[in-house]
């Protein structure tokens, strides 16, 4: 048998006493490689490796906004002032994205050699960490000049 792929994203209810499925949003086209929760709980974003970000409303079920990139997405991060997101994949660069509006504001070289798998970001936002297929674990100013 197959690999079996997360194609959606799932908002469970889950309580001492039972669990259950509230909603299912389903548009991502490849599997989910890493969903990040906003720190109110009313909106997520998902990274998928189908070239994807999406910035979802966890109180409608609904897409806000949606970030395309020639990537396989790896991981996504909201800064702490969640006004923007960092993202990173196989085409080895790190993204930066405004939360609101899904526009790219800039992009930097991540590795020289091989995607960037893992990432996240200090409670400050002053700097951010990111890990991948090179074997270093590189520690960036998050307003670091190329």
């Amino acid at each position: 048998m197959a690999g079996v792929w997360v194609l959606q994203v799932r908002v469970w209810q889950i309580t001492d006493a039972k669990q259950t499925l509230k909603e299912t949003m389903k548009e991502h086209k490849g599997s989910v490689s890493c969903i990040k929760v906003r720190s109110n709980d009313k909106e997520c974003v998902s990274a998928s490796t189908d070239g994807t970000c999406i910035i979802w409303d966890l109180q409608r079920f609904v897409r806000n906004q949606i970030i395309f990139a020639n990537t396989l997405f790896r991981c996504v991060c909201y800064h702490p002032s969640e006004c923007q997101i960092i993202t990173s994949g196989t085409d080895r660069k790190i993204g930066y994205w405004e939360s609101y509006d899904g526009s790219q504001i800039r992009e930097l070289d991540g590795s020289i050699s091989g995607s960037i798998n893992a990432l996240d970001i200090s409670a400050d936002g002053e700097h951010f960490v990111t890990g991948g297929d090179d074997k270093l674990i590189k520690v960036w100013t998050y307003n670091e000049e190329d």
